[in-house]
């Protein structure tokens, strides 16, 4: 049918179809655009959907209704609700909103996960329960000093000296007396020195190595009787930064572990940010590693303290 017209009609029937469909696109995005209403979760968008946990894990920590949270979730329609709700805790971890990793961190728990990274934020009292030990070394250190007071029950000996200063001169006996009772002032003091709830126990330069792909602050932190503790909140400080992360979230490695990434050379200090913790000092970071094993790394243990 085209192939009996001119060259000339073509070009009009072509510059046709190029303007009605011009105008068939303005209309269709401009003057009346296609509009959803009340779409399904199912068809959002994966960063809306995304938006839609946060959401949820909202209404759940306001309700605390498990079952409405749950069904709210699967119309969503994703593989797996639990692993999506524990990496969107994860990413407003890192990113510092607190408000909605505290809400992610108590849907992921009631869902069922019991990994050790939830703990600060599904179990608040826990550190009120670190301060309870602070106050308790004073009231015992009175009574510890108190026995030292009872020795002094021969000072009413050393009373009587003074009444008779001739006779004291001649008796050497009180001099040991009063020496005596200086031992036990002596043996109090350490007891009293013993003022950290985390020690540092051991501090290790590891070297230059090619078997990390960085330069790292490794952490174990320990209980009295050297046992890995999960959930411990571990403070970083170095050149212009201050960071904390948690131990646990490494178990293959043990509970008590946990690993930080240095990125600026220079000095750091890594101690325990519950209770009272001596600092791990002079954590220095140069380039100077060879080109074969470039990266550095550091080993700390802190053990807590016996009480």
């Amino acid at each position: 049918m085209l192939a009996g017209l001119k060259p000339r009609h073509l070009a009009f029937v072509a510059m046709g179809i190029v303007v009605g469909l011009g105008l068939g696109l303005l209309v269709t995005w401009q003057a009346w655009p296609v509009e959803y209403y009340d779409t399904d979760p199912v068809d959002l968008r994966q960063e809306h959907k995304d938006d839609y946990v946060v959401m949820i894990a909202a209404a759940y920590a306001q309700d605390g209704d498990l079952n409405t949270a749950v069904v709210r979730l699967e119309r969503l329609g994703l593989e797996d609700d639990t692993q999506v709700v524990l990496v969107l805790f994860q990413r407003y971890d890192e990113a510092g909103y607190i408000e909605e990793t505290r809400s992610l961190a108590r849907l992921a728990h009631g869902l069922g996960v019991t990994d050790v990274a939830l703990l600060p934020y599904v179990e608040e009292p826990t550190p009120t329960a670190t301060l309870i030990p602070t106050p308790a070394p004073t009231p015992t250190e009175e009574p510890t000093a108190t026995p030292t007071e009872t020795p002094a029950e021969p000072t009413p000996t050393s009373t009587q000296a003074p009444p008779e200063p001739t006779s004291t001169l001649a008796q050497p006996p009180p001099t040991p007396t009063q020496t005596a009772t200086v031992p036990p002032e002596d043996t109090v003091t350490p007891t009293v020195a013993v003022d950290f709830d985390y020690q540092v126990v051991e501090k290790s330069d590891m070297g230059c190595t090619s078997d990390r792909d960085g330069d790292y602050i490794l952490i174990h932190v320990r209980d009295e009787d050297d046992r890995g503790v999960a959930g411990v909140k571990i403070v970083v400080k170095g050149p212009e930064v201050e960071d904390f992360f948690f131990t646990g979230l490494k178990p293959e490695i043990g509970p008590g572990f946990a690993d930080y990434l240095v990125t600026a050379a220079g000095s750091y200090t890594a101690e325990v940010a519950e209770g009272r913790s001596q600092v791990a000092q002079g954590l220095a970071f140069a380039d100077d590693c060879p080109a074969e094993t470039p990266h550095r790394s550091w080993r700390i243990v802190f053990r807590r303290a016996v009480r």
